[in-house]
């Protein structure tokens, strides 16, 4: 009789097991994904929105990963940090996700990156800035180049044309903050000289003081390091107050939208940034460039526009997750090793190299130098 009633103890027991394991199989992988929806850079939402959609739906038709569908969790940051902060909070405690994909902007970045640290959440942004990296959170990685190599890349090319007096405004945000730091300290290794260093606000609709002070320099040319509708407001009052010097923003214009916004006002403006746009321009050797072509594809295809840098973001992020995933499980301390653990993951981006001691995995050879020509973006020569 105890020997019966041992097989029927044994039984139940392996029913639970495989119970659990199918409803395992069955659950889906939740990964949160905290972005901007609303405000003036709801497009940057829009456009990583998208572009997660698109991924998941390809992946859950081919019976998702290990035969679990993923399920996206999407909740509007607004631009603000103290709604970021609590997103993460209700993504992490309340919806128990996987992992997290965003936020979009840097100064949403830096009060949650605290958050992802106590509680070791996987994490991938999509924001810029170097502070994500730097220090380096166990946890915590991004897909967008930062302001330190987009600086290399940037002073790489003044040098080259001989524009050694820089006139520098930046933002007083986080994102102006990361790229203000960069270009002061970086200066003079490169032979350069910051001979005027403005800041603005956000919300300022009037630069036309700041931009007559330039004026009355010796600068050969003006950098302008901000984010969102700030860009757009620098422009417009540049050549209101008839400035002719050589004009460079940070990547953060590399969109359709800033050449709309902005017009024939547009024309000439310099860049460094990611290759996206580039395009066919680039040369066929070019690792990036079947990533790339591969995603500008896939974009059109799915929704009839082009692709941009801030769905890029997302792409690279989703797909270097999903790698992980597949190679380690869903268990937090396993999946954050296989993600620091990628290698030679050749992005929309550039080639992805993550280490112990490097949660951004970019060089400055992921980017390329832009202007506007006849209202496009156009590769300058590498």
């Amino acid at each position: 009789m105890g020997n019966r009633k041992r097989v029927i103890e044994l039984f139940a027991m392996a029913g639970f097991a495989l119970a659990a394991a199918c409803a395992q199989a069955d659950e889906p992988i939740r990964i949160g994904v905290p972005i901007l929806f609303s405000g003036p850079g709801a497009f940057v939402g829009d456009a990583q929105k998208r572009t997660l959609d698109m991924q998941v739906e390809a992946i859950n038709a081919k019976g998702g990963l290990g035969n679990r569908k993923i399920e996206l969790i999407y909740y509007d940051t607004e631009g603000k940090p103290d709604v970021a902060v609590r997103m993460f909070n209700r993504l992490i405690k309340n919806d128990r996700v996987v992992a997290i994909l965003g936020p979009s902007a840097s100064w949403e970045a830096m009060p949650v990156k605290p958050i992802l640290e106590a509680s070791g959440t996987p994490s991938i942004m999509l924001a810029s800035t170097a502070a994500i990296v730097d220090p380096v959170a166990k946890c915590v990685f991004k897909t967008p180049p930062d302001d330190r190599i987009v600086v290399e890349r940037l002073y790489q090319h003044l040098k080259g044309v001989g524009q050694t007096r820089i006139a520098l405004l930046s933002s007083q945000d986080a994102f102006g903050d990361g790229g203000r730091k960069e270009l002061v300290s970086r200066a003079k290794a490169h032979g350069l000289e910051i001979v005027s260093d403005e800041r603005y606000s956000m919300e300022d609709v009037d630069l036309s003081a700041l931009l007559n002070k330039i004026k009355r320099t010796n600068a050969q040319a003006v950098v302008n390091w901000s984010s969102s509708r700030a860009p757009v407001v620098m422009t417009m009052n540049y050549r209101q107050v008839g400035l002719s010097l050589p004009l460079y923003h940070s990547h953060a214009v590399l969109s359709p939208s800033f050449l709309k916004a902005t017009g024939a006002n547009a024309e000439g403006i310099l860049v460094a940034g990611p290759k996206l746009d580039a395009g066919d321009d680039l040369p066929g050797a070019d690792p990036q460039r079947p990533a790339i072509m591969r995603f500008r594809e896939q974009f059109q295809t799915r929704y009839q526009q082009p692709a941009n840098q801030f769905g890029a973001a997302a792409y690279d992020a989703l797909n270097i997750l999903a790698a992980a995933i597949q190679r380690s499980g869903t268990d937090p301390a396993k999946l954050c090793a296989a993600i620091e653990q990628t290698r030679d993951y050749v992005g929309v981006y550039g080639v992805f190299n993550y280490s112990p001691t490097d949660h951004g995995g970019l060089t400055k050879d992921a980017l390329t130098m832009f202007q506007v020509v006849n209202g496009a973006w156009k590769a300058l020569p590498q």
